[in-house]
């Protein structure tokens, strides 16, 4: 494989966001999966499978088409969970960063909620960090869905949900972890420190009240 300038750029994003990530303990082990699309190509950089985020290095990546066909290199595997990200981008046309975590606070509210339900976050000032939020007088809703190994599946799922509410700005997996977007990494950096912040509230609330 021939690394480009371009291609190398994308890459260094996301090694140097996955450490970042790992660091805070958002992506613990091998967990989680990190992407960028290409707004020239619309060429998904995404890493591969099996590998530590906070240890990454430009050959682990893979590109793929919005139909998550492997372009380059065809000799690795990417997440399988890549159908999540390429539905983001078909949903979102403004999305180019699509991040997963897996970290302590998402999995624990996405447990105290269950599958099937939504986590409402609703009158904290945290929430203007999210784009186009302007007050604490909003509700964010956060989808929790079933833990599904079959993802063609799971993505149809998020899809249903965010044609009813198509201005969320992320979902979380049962015992699994978050997914969110944005139209930058900076942009799905802050959306992520949002959540994890909003996640902890929620948490402590809940405990204050049992």
């Amino acid at each position: 494989m021939i690394f480009t300038p371009k291609k190398n750029s994308i890459k260094e994003e996301l090694i140097k966001a996955g450490k970042f990530l790992y660091g805070k303990n958002l992506l613990p082990a091998t967990s989680g999966n990190l992407s960028i699309k290409d707004p020239l190509s619309s060429l998904i950089t995404i890493t591969v499978s099996g590998k530590s985020k906070g240890s990454l290095n430009l050959n682990d990546f893979i590109e793929i088409d919005h139909e998550a066909n492997i372009i380059d290199p065809k000799e690795k595997r990417p997440s399988a969970e890549t159908l999540l990200h390429t539905q983001i981008y078909k949903f979102y046309k403004n999305a180019t960063v699509v991040f997963h975590t897996h970290s302590i606070n998402g999995v624990i509210i996405s447990r105290l909620v269950g599958a099937g339900q939504v986590l409402e976050l609703k009158n904290y000032e945290l929430l203007k960090a999210f784009r186009g939020v302007q007050t604490h007088a909003y509700t964010e809703q956060v989808p929790v869905f079933a833990n599904n190994q079959n993802i063609k599946q799971l993505a149809s799922e998020v899809e249903q949900f965010m044609n009813i509410y198509p201005d969320i700005h992320g979902y979380l997996i049962e015992g699994h972890g978050l997914y969110t977007w944005g139209s930058s990494v900076a942009e799905a950096m802050r959306n992520i420190e949002a959540f994890e912040a909003l996640f902890q509230m929620e948490i402590t609330l809940r405990q204050l009240n049992s």
